[in-house]
């Protein structure tokens, strides 16, 4: 139903969100350290123009004057620090991300660092890095991060949790999600769709379908969506729960969810699993009408059998007829023919037998003993013979058409004997 490419988008989508926040941890770099830290009022100054020429995306400008502030000769530590995290900034807001990473990293570099500053680097550079596809060293920088981190939100789990699937560690990844689930529920905070949606992607991944339900009952819960529900249905097949499988799937058509020609046939075919064929044939029936089922014989058989699962035998045989038509197998004509000897209607039999012998089936000589009864419930003696005649000219056909054929020559002699009495 889902795909591990389309779980790994999804972690994807998750994870280009949060590197977004990347631009609010580096901006306004200089003014929020300048009262932490002594910084001169030309560095400030410098760094505060840099910044707002970045923000109006006049580069020149910005990459200028961020120039000027490093052909200083006197810049102290906490300075080349602020420096390098605006050239992080800039380059990053100018989508330079292996730029932007390289400044980053030297901001890391520079001694007696401020611990705040530290700690906003590494995770903007955790951010970078995931951004970059370098799972790796995402995960460090978030390792070290966390470590030092007092009371952290619920968003750094979550990417410390993607980052841990995109290792092939998913038994981490769900460790890392859950307890930032767990965190926004302790703070009151709104837990978010895509969190559970990771959970999904983790639990597919470990084939751990018990959870797997656990979470996608709260996706339809909180979050009701067609991709949801189908893998609702999906888990719970997986988990052999049959009532459930159907019950979710019911559920997804009763929104209007389920509009492909593969979903009404699924549809379908469950109804038909939990033995209610007469519900499987109006689906069926409906969708063939209206064209959002294909009409295939193959489709048309499939209604043929919902329809003699449910005892309408002549709107079996009507579907099975549309299925016929599609198709160069005889053997639909021949059941057909059985379908119309079934309700005694020997005419439509005979003539569908003998589509279906034009058409060629496995064993013909059923089909001429058909043929031979039908011609004998009609009275048609003679043409009855002929058809017996020639089932007994093979193997199979010969003992029963041989019988036939004696009793028909005693039916003769009944038939001539009582005409004899009224004469």
């Amino acid at each position: 139903m889902a795909s591990g490419a389309t779980f790994k988008s999804c972690v994807w989508r998750g994870a280009a969100a949060l590197a977004i926040l990347a631009v609010v941890g580096a901006a306004g770099v200089a003014s929020a350290q300048r009262g932490t830290v002594a910084m001169r009022e030309a560095v400030y100054e410098k760094l505060s123009r840099a910044q707002l020429a970045v923000e109006a995306e006049d580069w020149d400008r910005a990459f200028d004057t961020l120039g000027d502030v490093e052909r200083m000769k006197d810049l102290d530590a906490h300075e080349a620090a602020q420096l390098h995290s605006a050239y992080g900034y800039a380059y990053f807001a100018r989508q330079m991300y292996p730029e932007s990473i390289a400044a980053y990293e030297k901001v890391l570099l520079q001694e007696d660092l401020a611990e705040a500053l530290a700690a906003s680097t590494r995770y903007t550079l955790a951010q970078l890095w995931f951004h970059q596809e370098d799972y790796g060293k995402a995960a460090g920088h978030l390792e070290r991060w966390l470590a030092g981190a007092e009371n952290p939100g619920p968003e750094p789990y979550v990417l410390m949790g993607q980052a841990s699937y995109q290792l092939g560690r998913p038994e981490e990844a769900v460790a890392h999600v859950r307890r930032a689930i767990a965190v926004a529920g302790e703070r009151n905070l709104p837990i978010r769709e895509n969190w559970y949606a990771l959970l999904r992607a983790f639990y597919h991944e470990l084939e751990d379908y018990p959870r797997l339900v656990e979470v996608l009952e709260i996706l339809v819960t909180r979050f009701p969506g067609k991709e949801y529900w189908l893998h609702l249905s999906s888990a719970y097949g997986q988990l052999g729960d049959e009532t459930r499988q159907l019950a979710a799937y019911e559920a997804a058509d009763a929104q209007g969810f389920l509009v492909t020609n593969q979903e009404r046939l699924l549809l379908a075919q469950l109804l038909l699993q939990a033995e209610v064929p007469h519900r499987a044939g109006l689906v069926l029936a409906a969708g063939l009408e209206d064209g959002t089922i294909e009409g295939t014989a193959r489709n048309w058989r499939l209604l043929s059998q919902a329809w003699t699962l449910a005892q309408e035998h002549r709107r079996s045989i009507e579907a099975l007829t549309r299925a016929a038509a599609l198709s160069d197998d005889g053997e639909l004509d021949a059941r057909i023919a059985q379908g119309h000897a079934m309700l005694d209607d020997w005419e439509s039999a005979v003539a569908a037998a003998r589509v279906a012998l034009d058409k060629g089936v496995e064993s013909p000589h059923e089909l001429r003993i058909m043929i031979g009864m039908s011609l004998f419930e009609l009275g048609r003696l003679d043409e009855a013979e002929a058809a017996f005649a020639a089932a007994r000219r093979t193997p199979e056909g010969r003992e029963t058409a041989v019988q036939w054929l004696t009793y028909i020559e005693a039916e003769r002699a009944r038939l001539g004997e009582l005409e004899s009495s009224f004469e």
